[in-house]
């Protein structure tokens, strides 16, 4: 391989036996290595010369994931991912457009490289980027110890991604067996020349009880590339709050700093408040919202901001089951910010469709815009060598119209507007073979019209959208979520916008008025959109387009 412009390899690397190791030589036969452990992963970094040959000679050790970092122009350039090849073994890049190209994984969504991510951490735009953190396993597509993955994007579509910025804590990784845990969610604020990192530490047994020990740290960065020491900031949580107690968000409301944590009260969902005059000591006042429904064993995730002249907070129901059967869905609440408490005038659910978790939101040229985590709680994913279990939802512009949350994509999207497949009204649309399975459909109806819209089908399995007596829904047929009423909470579909990125739909209805995303898997490259009604005059206009992919050479044309 050549270095390029790098100055640094960054190798995640475990010894199968005591004593292995790695080691990195240059065309010249100079050389460096260092010793992996056996009982976990060891993030090594070796420096090397810009422009320069090298081998990578990993021996006796696994390496789950490898690239070069460190340069000037990183926010740019991203950083250079090796994979190694079965014949020579070598460690090579390789192309992102071939890399990501599978039936089972996004186009045009953000996924990571490979393995695990849930998510979305410290969203927020900096000195001309946007920065997008997440939950990270970069050694299977399984949830473990979790690091903090980055990427960045000066367009909110196409990505890069940056070296990983967390790990999980010494002990846990020295402990395996006893113990989990890692950096957990959190959040950034935007101060100045610099960015203020909230975030969980969590440190346990593997099954969560009264000894799993959750406590909210902070750190800072000029660059976005290297941080300060961590600095625990809440070291115990308050006495009737569940061992729960997680994913700080941090916001300023009239000249006070306040952070909501996720939590339960006396097996009550709760969302709880604490205040800072410095953004660094936090007192608690009280919960914000307490969720009387039950089932509920945490308020995950949660998010709080003011929005349109109302106050809006989201959060997600860890373990309820909802009247559908759907599984772990998010809520939000509108209302005042009164007596430090949100006073609840509505609320509804933030995604209709079961695979939308974790929303997290942040403000940027007077826009409010949220990225959700695509969860897989049904359990179908499909695991492939190289795949990733997770991806995010398309960024999303938040308003409150009526009293209720409506959300739309944002309009850079726009720019991946591919070539038209479809353009017509008052007929039925029969498109079995759509190349690529990435597309976007407009569809609006003159009057509410009784619909079924096939959106994937893959042998005996199937994913659509229909529109009846029984209201709009998301249905699936052959795969675990079978059964589940996915459905929307809207009087009548007026317009749809329906966005199928392979193994992803999104459905936004009536101008965001109510917003579904639902997995389904594919063998397949071709997709498919059949749209049938008896009343096929009612459809005032449908248009098709196939979605441009975000990974291009390398991932690096921005």
């Amino acid at each position: 391989m050549n270095t390029q412009q790098y100055t640094c390899l960054e190798i995640f690397a475990r010894a199968r036996e005591k004593g292995g190791k790695i080691k990195v030589v240059s065309a010249q036969r100079n050389s460096m290595e260092k010793e992996a452990e056996t009982a976990y992963y060891t993030w090594l970094k070796f420096p090397v010369e810009p422009d320069t040959e090298y081998e990578i000679e990993r021996g006796t050790c696994d390496v789950t994931l490898c690239y070069l970092s460190g340069n000037e122009k990183i926010l740019e350039t991203g950083v250079e991912y090796l994979e190694q090849e079965r014949q020579s073994g070598r460690f090579l890049p390789v192309e992102e457009g071939i890399h990501y190209d599978s039936p089972i994984r996004e186009t045009y969504h953000f996924t990571p490289w490979k393995n695990w991510m849930n998510d979305p951490n410290g969203l927020c735009w900096f000195q001309g980027y946007y920065h997008m953190f997440y939950q990270f396993n970069p050694h299977r597509q399984k949830w473990s110890n979790m690091y903090w993955g980055h990427a960045v994007s000066k367009d909110l579509v196409h990505w890069v991604h940056l070296p990983v910025a967390l790990a999980p804590q010494d002990e846990i990784l020295k402990n395996p067996e006893e113990l989990v845990g890692g950096a957990f969610s959190g959040c950034a604020v935007v101060e100045g020349d610099e960015v203020i990192f909230y975030f969980t530490r969590h440190i346990g047994p593997h099954n969560d009880c009264e000894e799993t020990l959750q406590q909210q740290w902070m750190m800072r960065s000029k660059d976005m590339i290297h941080f300060t020491e961590e600095k625990c900031i809440i070291g115990k949580r308050p006495e009737d709050a569940s061992f729960d107690f997680r994913d700080p968000k941090v916001l300023e409301i009239g000249g006070h700093w306040y952070m909501v944590l996720a939590s339960a009260i006396k097996g009550k969902g709760t969302i709880l408040l604490y205040e800072s005059k410095d953004m660094e000591h936090w007192k608690y006042l009280h919960p914000l919202l307490v969720e009387e429904s039950s089932g509920i064993r945490c308020f995950e995730c949660p998010d709080f901001m003011e929005l349109d002249g109302k106050y809006l907070a989201i959060g997600a129901w860890m373990h309820h089951h909802d009247e559908c059967g759907r599984l772990q869905m998010s809520r939000y609440y509108i209302g005042d910010f009164r007596e430090q408490r949100l006073q609840v005038e509505n609320s509804g659910w933030f995604d209709f469709g079961g695979n939308c978790y974790a929303m997290q939101s942040f403000e940027h040229g007077e826009r409010r815009i949220s990225i959700g985590w695509v969860s897989d709680f049904y359990e179908e994913h499909i695991e492939r060598e190289n795949g990733a279990y997770g991806s995010m939802t398309l960024p999303r512009q938040l308003h409150i119209r009526n009293n209720k949350l409506y959300m739309k994509p944002v309009e850079e999207i726009e720019i991946l507007k591919g070539k038209e497949i479809y353009l017509g009204k008052g007929e039925c649309l029969q498109l079995h073979r759509i190349e690529g399975n990435a597309y976007r459909a407009k569809i609006h109806f003159s009057e509410d019209t009784e619909f079924a819209i096939l959106l994937g089908k893959d042998g005996e399995k199937e994913i659509s959208l229909l529109n009846d007596g029984q209201g709009l829904r998301i249905e699936t047929k052959g795969v675990r979520s079978q059964g589940i009423c996915f459905l929307a909470d809207v009087e009548k579909a007026a317009s749809l916008e329906i966005y199928v990125d392979r193994r992803v739909v999104e459905v936004y209805v009536n101008d965001g008025e109510a917003v579904g995303t639902k997995l389904f898997y594919n063998s397949s490259t071709e997709g498919c959109f059949v749209l049938r009604t008896e009343k096929p005059e009612n459809i005032s206009k449908a248009e098709i387009c196939l979605m441009k992919g975000i990974w291009g050479r390398k991932g690096k044309e921005m």
